[in-house]
């Protein structure tokens, strides 16, 4: 046993290793005790790369987008020359909330507590009456020691990751997992596809029963049967990156018949298989998903809002002309409402297993070795991430 005497937490390695069939999930204090969820966010999500943001949210050079990761304030912001970058959003000088909500600025963030203004750069540029009344500088107080601070960021297919303990290994390490599994793709080929080419859902359910849902193709025929008709369970496969990410591919997901007669185009440099519909998705450790076709590429990031609130943030983008061409603007209107409404469906089964959570009749439940190799996959890495937080306290560090 493994015991986090401070979170009275605790996980057995015998529950996420070996023969599946003898295995279980996570238990349930891992999706609803908010003591968990502190120690979650404090010692695992904070440690390593976690999407924040996607960079068509901040509309314009001057955006200011504040978001908070369970409870923790962060800023991005877009400065006039479109650079991107992350602060924590709070002032430095009496820890006021600097931004609330998004909106365009000047250039500049300015504390509504005392006026301190903030370049977007992040240095604090003035300090008005600091030595009484229209006295606006004071020799005694270096303005320079005291700018906003700065958090580790990486752009990846537009999501905006963030480190904010700034120890862990360079963004291309924890990506290159990914991106060597996907080798064949160059996700610099895909745009944004624009206004109608986003939403956001905002799930009363635990973000990582979000993330074990989008790896598990067993529901599709009992809870996706539109999607099923063209995409069925019969033709879809496990993916496993362990350590990673998992999810499932589909060997030929035609999507096309139901977003409308033409055809968005596809990037020619991909391969046959996906030239004639593969399209594969993964769940990428903690809170990413990327779903890959050879005319778009969507993404989705989960933020935690509380151990049973999730807002979920999905982005489409299209190959080439496919993001800009006016054309395809209503074939894009509806690959939006298809995935919407393919997780609108999933929301009932999310939320339903959050409530479930509850029960003392379950802890962890049970796998069905067959179909669950991914989701134990998913339950792997995040149960490794939790048991070397808590070793890391007790000064050792062997996973799972």
């Amino acid at each position: 046993m493994i015991n986090d005497k401070d979170h009275s937490t605790t996980f057995c390695r015998d529950d996420f290793s070996g023969p599946i069939e003898r295995l279980t999930g996570l238990p349930n204090i891992a999706y609803s005790s908010l003591d968990f969820a502190k120690f979650e966010r404090d010692e695992v999500l904070v440690k390593t790369w976690f999407c924040v943001a996607n960079t068509a949210e901040l509309q314009q050079d001057g955006w200011v987008h504040p978001v908070d990761v369970a409870g923790l304030p962060l800023l991005v912001v877009r400065d006039r020359e479109s650079n991107i970058r992350v602060f924590h959003n709070v002032c430095s000088h009496r820890g006021m909330k600097l931004v609330e909500k998004p909106h365009q600025t000047n250039g500049i963030i300015t504390c509504p507590y005392h006026g301190w203004c903030y370049h977007a750069a992040g240095h604090l540029s003035a300090t008005p009456h600091i030595k009484g009344e229209g006295v606006h500088e004071d020799k005694r107080f270096d303005k320079s020691l005291h700018g906003l601070k700065p958090v580790r960021s990486h752009i990846f297919t537009g999501m905006i990751f963030v480190n904010i303990s700034g120890d862990a290994p360079e963004f291309g390490e924890f990506i290159k997992p990914v991106t060597d599994f996907w080798s064949d793709i160059n996700f610099d080929n895909f745009s944004h596809g624009g206004a109608n080419s986003s939403w956001c859902i905002n799930l009363k359910s635990n973000w990582k029963l979000a993330q074990e849902n989008h790896v598990d193709g067993y529901h599709l025929p009992f809870v996706h049967p539109g999607l099923n008709s063209y995409s069925p369970l019969g033709i879809h496969y496990p993916l496993i990156i362990k350590g990673s990410a998992s999810g499932q591919g589909s060997s030929a997901q035609e999507h096309s018949s139901a977003i409308g007669s033409e055809q968005l185009p596809k990037d020619p440099s991909m391969g046959e298989d996906w030239q004639k519909g593969k399209a594969e998705f993964l769940s990428i450790f903690p809170n990413v998903m990327i779903g890959v076709h050879a005319d778009h590429i969507w993404t989705v990031y989960l933020l935690p809002n509380a151990p049973n609130e999730t807002t979920e943030r999905m982005d489409l983008n299209y190959f080439g002309n496919g993001a800009t061409d006016p054309r395809f603007q209503e074939l894009q209107t509806n690959n939006r409402e298809r995935m919407l409404e393919i997780f609108e469906e999933d929301r009932d089964m999310v939320e339903g297993m959050q409530r479930g959570r509850l029960s003392p009749a379950f802890d962890g439940g049970a796998l069905a070795p067959e179909m669950d190799g991914p989701a134990h996959c998913f339950n792997q890495i995040a149960a490794n991430s939790f048991v070397d937080a808590i070793d890391r306290r007790n000064g050792k560090l062997d996973k799972i």
